[in-house]
């Protein structure tokens, strides 16, 4: 059986602007290396002037109790939230679908324009465990590979003006008995995991790469997919079957005041992908792998679509347990540029690196204009700042990564193994690292440099001592790395 996929016209994509990102020139490209010549930290004021949050009527106010549903944490509301989506979507302007006390069992819930789902504080949305109730398959992403997939628990595609919102908790359900047991499998040969990959780099159409009911493939929790006006705020989010919060070929997102607390298997807290024009503010991460990973597709399927995401500021943000507390990569075929992270606090024996960059050579991909400044980090426990070319594939793959442009300014950390872990490629070195004003109190190994041109230090402190270029030590290449 084949499900037909609906893709937007080259019209719908300008409308939501993001056939701009696709069609993007090496012109564009030219405009954001200029801006960095100059201060690119003042980029940052027309990005947040062009993010701004839907809002929706007050007076439009629906509720699932009036379609049926009980808050009595047995009876299945997935009905009862479907029909209200639809009726706040009808009414003039939009409308506000809240969820008042209780404990809400139900299926996945997709968004429609104009409508904001809000959770109040004494509400918890429970999401079924079974499987089934995931699907007819939606278009979806894996990693950075499409299909047709389980839904996301919450869903919207090719929608606009639309809100998550409240002080309520979003509950996945997700433990070993359920979703997380399927990453066990995940590097199988055989698994669904790996077939959905070969797929996608033999170029399966996409409507033609069906996992249904009986798949391992893993659902995110909230997924906007090629939507506009997005805002996600102030929730509680615990238990997801994989990665949390992952827009897709979005833009102008707002990501404020979340607490999210999941230790399941790629429990990412935080997953723009191809998205233009993303705020991530004010939250709090505490998860399974990386915090926030901002990504472009993986290998074929990221070079087909050929979306990077750009414009994305991170600001104000806790970071407790992780893989990395800021990472860019590693599904980053697309390309990523114009990222600014600001005033984040990243603490835990847990977080592996404060700073994170995945890249190899079956990836690709360019990284460029990274800008970083007013980080206080407690404690990690390898390094502080991580480039990392061999991770997974490492050099076995014909497209050349690229990083060029990556300034850090008043970074502090506490405790470290080391300070940077940098590792290039001999044909594709990492260029132009920049440490300004940074002071890393306790580093106790040397710093790992392989296949760099231009680290630059100002006003650096390591161990009490002003330094001048990094820390000597052995230039290795260790086995390719995961995770």
């Amino acid at each position: 059986m084949t499900y037909a996929l609906a893709r937007p016209a080259r019209r719908d994509l300008a409308r939501l602007g993001i056939g701009a990102l696709a069609l993007t020139t090496p012109g564009v490209m030219a405009s954001s290396a200029q801006a960095a010549e100059t201060d690119p930290w003042d980029m940052v004021r027309a990005i947040r002037a062009r993010i701004r949050p839907p809002v929706f009527p007050q007076e439009n106010r629906f509720t699932p109790d009036q379609f049926g549903g009980h808050p009595d944490d047995g009876t299945d509301a997935t009905d009862a939230f479907r029909r209200a989506i639809a009726a706040a979507s009808r009414a003039p302007g939009g409308g506000r679908v809240v969820v008042e006390g209780g404990v809400w069992l139900t299926g996945p819930i997709h968004l429609l324009s104009n409508v904001e789902l809000h959770v109040s504080r004494e509400s918890t949305i429970r999401f079924s465990r079974d499987p089934a109730a995931c699907f007819p398959p939606v278009l979806t992403r894996m990693e950075g590979n499409e299909l047709m997939g389980p839904s996301p628990y919450i869903y919207a595609y090719g929608q606009e003006n639309i809100a998550i919102t409240g002080h309520g908790v979003l509950d996945g359900q997700a433990s070993m008995d359920t979703w997380w047991r399927h990453k066990a499998g995940a590097d199988d040969p055989n698994s669904d995991d790996q077939r959905l990959r070969r797929m996608a780099e033999d170029n399966v159409p996409v409507a033609e790469r069906i996992f249904g009911p009986g798949s391992t493939i893993r659902p995110q929790f909230i997924q906007p997919y090629r939507c506009r006006n997005v805002m996600i705020s102030d929730l509680t989010i615990i238990r997801s079957p994989m990665w949390e919060i992952h827009p897709v070929e979005c833009e102008n997102v707002t990501i404020r005041r979340l607490t999210i607390s999941s230790h399941g298997p790629n429990n990412d807290g935080c997953d723009p992908e191809s998205c233009r024009d993303v705020l991530i503010e004010g939250c709090v991460f505490d998860t399974g792998d990386d915090c926030i990973a901002v990504k472009s597709g993986r290998n074929a399927d990221g070079r087909r679509l050929n979306i990077p995401t750009e414009n994305v500021i991170i600001s104000g943000c806790t970071m407790v347990d992780g893989h990395g507390g800021m990472t860019l990569g590693s599904e980053i075929s697309g390309g990523v540029r114009n990222v600014f992270v600001e005033n984040c606090r990243m603490d835990s024996p847990e977080l592996a690196t404060a700073i994170r960059f995945k890249n190899n050579a079956m990836r690709g991909g360019t990284l460029t204009n990274i800008n970083i400044r007013d980080i206080t980090v407690g404690q990690v426990a390898h390094a502080a700042i991580t480039i990392d070319y061999n991770y997974a594939e490492g050099a076995n793959g014909s497209f050349i990564p690229v990083f060029d442009g990556l300034t850090i300014e008043r970074m502090t950390v506490g405790r470290c193994e080391r300070v940077l872990d940098l590792q290039g490629l001999a044909n594709a070195p990492i260029r132009n690292i920049t440490l300004r004003d940074c002071d890393f109190t306790r580093a106790a190994e040397p710093d790992i440099i392989a296949h760099v041109e231009g680290i630059t230090y100002e006003r650096v402190r390591r161990n009490q001592q002003a330094v001048t270029a990094p820390t000597p030590g052995a230039a290795v290449r260790p086995a390719n790395r995961h995770g």
